[in-house]
């Protein structure tokens, strides 16, 4: 039996200011080589993001907090 649910999927995005788009790049790469997050950075309003997409309704905050203290040691 399929069952469709509806999607509650949100996306947040978050600027480092003074990171290079190959910054981002280093920072992301880290991050899925540690399997902690599949975040490849992205274009917005003429700068560079990092992306989060929130697909999993389970996505603890403690993950996403995880996520953005490495880029706070960065």
């Amino acid at each position: 039996m399929l069952r469709a649910v509806a999607s509650r999927a949100g996306v947040v995005l978050f600027r480092r200011p003074g990171w290079s788009p190959e910054r981002y790049t280093r920072w992301a790469d880290q991050l899925l080589a540690d399997q902690v997050a599949f975040i490849p950075p992205s274009a917005w309003e003429g700068g560079t993001v990092a992306r989060f997409a929130f697909l999993h309704p389970h996505t603890s905050m403690a993950l996403v907090g995880q996520t953005l203290d490495r880029m706070a040691d960065d």
